[in-house]
């Protein structure tokens, strides 16, 4: 995990991806930023390093720069947290439907 940052300077160093992936204009994303519409109580992101270490985030999606070895996991509730990534990570998007009988 590389050191955390203030949410803005992610957000604005990951603007362009967060457009692509998210399908709305990067200056928008600037000007508003990341609302909880984008994040489902469904979605995990788990970053595993070669280490066996594992960190998860729950409400949670993922940009990756493979150019770069980086990955970014954008959380409801966790902030935004960058990675540098080895050889052999992984950055695991998983989504989950639950039944819970009560």
């Amino acid at each position: 995990m590389k050191p955390l940052r203030p949410w803005k300077d992610v957000l604005t160093d990951w603007a362009q991806e967060l457009s692509e992936r998210l399908g709305r204009p990067r200056d928008e994303i600037l000007a508003q930023g990341l609302s909880a519409d984008d994040f489902s109580p469904c979605d995990a992101v788990e970053v595993r390093q070669p280490s066996g270490m594992t960190i998860r985030f729950g409400y949670a999606f993922a940009v990756v720069r493979p150019a770069t070895k980086e990955a970014a996991v954008f959380t409801e509730h966790d902030g935004y947290v960058e990675f540098d990534l080895f050889e052999d990570s992984v950055v695991a998007e998983i989504s989950e439907n639950i039944y819970r009988q009560e």
